[in-house]
């Protein structure tokens, strides 16, 4: 055997060995694509978001990928779509609604899980008014927090009383300041939110208008980019929410006590929040798009949304079944 020979044999050895030096590392890289974290938003009026971050469903589906999770708190589906927006998270919830007008208004996401089917908004009276229907808040105060479900269902609650946004004053605020304002009698309704509108159910802000069809469905979106990077993490994620909703169904006391202690309100509060949001519901139906399709319509009627779109092609591009379809498919296998 000469040198040259040696050399050669010494080459491929040594190649053979660095091969399987680096093998995990590349394979574990094509798992994750070297993502190190993930973020999502939760919020006090997405109960199973509460139940997902606080029973750490998502932190042990992720361990062994060493993805960390990093949790970011919401007040709204308006600051929850800007979260996306901006690309501070990566997944996050709101109403159907929000994440419609977010869409259209160029925001980048899919809408790909239900989380729950609630009736999380109505409008509220300040305590000891002597208002009786909807048609009397002509030229009265109203506040909403623009970009939510409850905006939108005041805007559809005057359309249907044959009312404008111009025919009332409308206050811009967060929805907790809504509410501390309305039980300080200083406006006259609030287009409420929960857990906040149960606090003021409770304490006598009276109800003008209740209507569960104006209230569109609790859901997940992701931003496209990451969704189309990482198709597999996010059924994953979504896999973690069905766990949570399980949770939620098979341990109902359980359930209202984690409300109660994460939302940081009263059982009474997280008892009535409970009662009215339903927990039937994961994937679109046909039913969901109706009805986010109905609402677009109204936010087209009144100039909110520009009327130079198909509402049933927007919602379509929006909503994707394929990430959550991949979940039921896995637990069908």
């Amino acid at each position: 055997m000469n040198g040259k020979t040696v050399i050669v044999i010494a080459v491929i050895i040594g190649a053979a060995f660095a091969g399987l030096f680096f093998l995990p590392k590349q394979k574990k890289t094509e798992q994750n694509n070297g993502l190190s974290e993930i973020r999502l938003d939760y919020a006090n009026w997405s109960p199973i978001g509460l139940v997902l971050r606080q029973q750490g469903f998502l932190e042990e589906e992720l361990k062994k990928d060493n993805i960390r999770v990093r949790w970011v708190f919401s007040q709204g589906s308006n600051k929850s779509m800007e979260f996306l927006r901006s690309g501070s998270v990566d997944i996050g919830s709101s109403a159907g609604v929000a994440a419609l007008i977010s869409f259209a208004n160029g925001n980048p996401i899919k809408t790909v899980y239900i989380s729950t089917t609630p009736e999380w908004t109505a409008l509220l009276l300040k305590p000891g008014s002597t208002i009786k229907s909807v048609v009397e808040l002509k030229g009265k105060t109203i506040a909403a927090t623009p970009g939510t479900d409850p905006y939108v269902f005041m805007v559809r609650t005057l359309a249907q009383a044959g009312l404008t946004l111009n025919d009332v004053k409308v206050v811009t605020l967060q929805h907790p300041d809504g509410r501390n304002e309305l039980l300080r009698g200083r406006i006259d309704a609030w287009a409420g939110l929960d857990p906040l509108m149960a606090q003021a159910e409770l304490a006598g802000a009276p109800y003008l208008y209740r209507n569960v069809d104006f209230n569109t469905y609790n859901v997940i979106s992701v931003r496209r980019e990451f969704a189309e990077a990482h198709p597999e993490l996010v059924s994953r994620v979504l896999a973690s929410y069905e766990k949570a909703r399980r949770w939620a169904q098979e341990h109902p006391a359980e359930y209202l006590e984690l409300v109660a202690r994460e939302a940081k309100i009263t059982p009474e509060v997280a008892k009535l929040l409970l009662e009215r949001t339903g927990l039937g519901d994961a994937a679109f139906t046909g039913k969901q798009e109706a009805s986010l399709i109905e609402a677009g319509k109204a936010l087209q009627r009144s100039g909110i949304l520009k009327n130079d779109r198909d509402m049933e092609t927007m919602v379509g591009e929006l909503i994707d079944r394929s990430y959550f379809t991949a979940v039921s498919n896995r637990k069908e296998k």
